[in-house]
């Protein structure tokens, strides 16, 4: 349910997404995208999704008690703004709550990394009234979602960006604008979508489009040259360089492990000499240092005093329960990095175990395939059992899904390795096997792609590990 600022009748609302209306001008109270939710007095706007048409529920909303919809569908029986797309329509009110409000506006983006950066982001601008990304509504749709939940006294908009086809920010980049745009990395995550590396960065890069003129770029990729991104990048992926106009900064993190697994001490600095460090901060893994870096570089230019910069990431606490997330388990250390898995975040997850001094000599590794890699799927599940079979102290390892049996049947061909272990479905994962292999403190990593649902792996250790 959203509600527009300084807009409560049909007439009004009509002009913001330049429609038709076919009905006395009435006044309403919200705007809802599920006619299930619809109430006395609000407007339903009918949005087509891949697996829906809201057109079909204007009736239901209708019944609900809203006093019109807003459709591009004819719909001369019920009280209609006639539009041309819904999705526009959602745009065009993004657009003016926006205009209305003029927070200073982040877009993040990113193969990985996006959700960790914006979770930070929110932190460090906690009572500073911000609207941030709900979960994981970043996608076309829950972006201006997100916009539309602006209040009067909102000061900070923060948006995690995420794209999953050619395209997705064309539109969101014509009708939003934004004062910051974080891109962390770039790597072939859902190559097999995409199409190719070129495709995801043209994607990606589709929101500058959107920037402000004295608008900041924050490149966590290592691009060459900013106003060319599709002219590959510089291969320094560990540094964050910051554009605006003709300037450029250029900042660098640095960290190392302390005695308490998933702690560092973090310093920052740039070449101007300029140097700001944390004691301890819970990044979790090293890979997630560069995260903490474009945060607190998107907070100070955005107006936030350092030294609360500095203290709010000193205790900041990983809630994401399935991104790197460590718990322990009587004297096991559990990883459940469940949420996604790309060749990038999983080697990174695997370097964690190897170079953290601090995490047990015995690990177990528990894995589901990554998904939407394309013709890249087999060579890069091959490269990561490669990888794996070269831990020192590895117990064993854990394969789950099609893309893993393929890699394995040619893994097998060069050699044999008794340490892996292929299962077919969840319930066919050797608990007692896994179990026998505790008999001293250990590390169990678990991680996949979404669709592998390896959540329900964690939730089976779980419950039997702490037996």
């Amino acid at each position: 349910m959203f509600r527009l600022i300084n807009i409560d009748n049909l007439k009004s609302l009509n002009d913001v997404v330049a429609g038709t209306l076919s009905c006395q001008n009435e006044k309403f109270t919200s705007i809802v995208v599920d006619s299930r939710k619809a109430t006395e007095g609000s407007v339903f706007l009918a949005l087509k999704g891949s697996k829906y048409n809201g057109n079909d529920f204007c009736q239901e909303a209708i019944n609900k008690g809203a006093v019109a919809v807003i459709s591009d569908n004819n719909a001369d029986h019920i009280n209609t703004i006639k539009v041309d797309s819904g999705y526009i329509a959602l745009l065009k009110l993004a657009q003016y709550q926006q205009q209305q409000i003029k927070p200073i506006t982040v877009a993040i983006t990113g193969s990985n990394g996006k959700t960790t950066v914006k979770e930070m982001l929110a932190h460090l601008c906690s009572n500073q009234n911000a609207v941030v990304t709900h979960k994981n509504e970043n996608n076309e749709f829950g972006i201006p979602f997100t916009v539309l939940k602006l209040r009067q006294e909102t000061k900070y908009l923060i948006l995690e960006c995420g794209a999953r086809n050619l395209g997705d920010f064309d539109l969101i980049s014509e009708y939003l604008e934004f004062d910051i745009i974080a891109i962390t990395n770039i790597n072939n995550s859902h190559v097999g979508v995409f199409g190719s590396i070129e495709n995801i960065i043209k994607t990606k890069t589709r929101l500058f489009d959107g920037l402000k003129k004295d608008g900041l770029i924050l490149d966590g990729v290592g691009f060459k040259d900013i106003s060319k991104p599709l002219n590959k990048w510089s291969g320094d992926t560990s540094s964050v360089s910051i554009y605006q106009n003709q300037s450029m900064e250029f900042w660098k993190s640095s960290s190392d492990p302390i005695n308490d697994v998933g702690k560092y001490n973090l310093s920052f600095h740039n070449k101007e000499d300029e140097i700001y460090t944390i004691d301890t901060i819970n990044l979790g893994a090293k890979h997630n240092e560069k995260n903490a870096l474009i945060s607190f570089l998107i907070a100070k230019k955005i107006g936030i005093e350092l030294e609360v910069i500095l203290n709010k990431l000193s205790t900041i606490q990983r809630t994401l329960s399935n991104r790197f997330f460590i718990k322990r388990i009587g004297r096991h250390i559990f990883v459940d990095d469940t949420y996604n898995a790309n060749p990038a975040s999983m080697h990174a997850a695997i370097n964690e175990l190897i170079s953290n001094k601090f995490y047990p000599k015995n690990k177990v590794i528990i894995l589901g395939d990554m998904l939407e890699l394309g013709i890249d799927a087999t060579k890069e599940h091959l490269r990561l059992l490669e990888k794996i079979s070269l831990i020192k102290d590895l117990e064993s390892i854990f394969i789950k899904g099609d893309n893993f049996k393929k890699a394995l049947e040619e893994f097998n061909l060069s050699q044999k390795n008794d340490s892996i272990y292929y299962f077919d479905k969840t319930e066919e994962f050797p608990i007692e096997r896994t179990l026998n292999l505790l008999k001293k403190p250990s590390v169990i990593l678990v991680k996949g792609s979404r669709g592998m649902k390896m959540e329900k792996i964690v939730d089976l250790l779980s419950i039997n590990i702490e037996k």
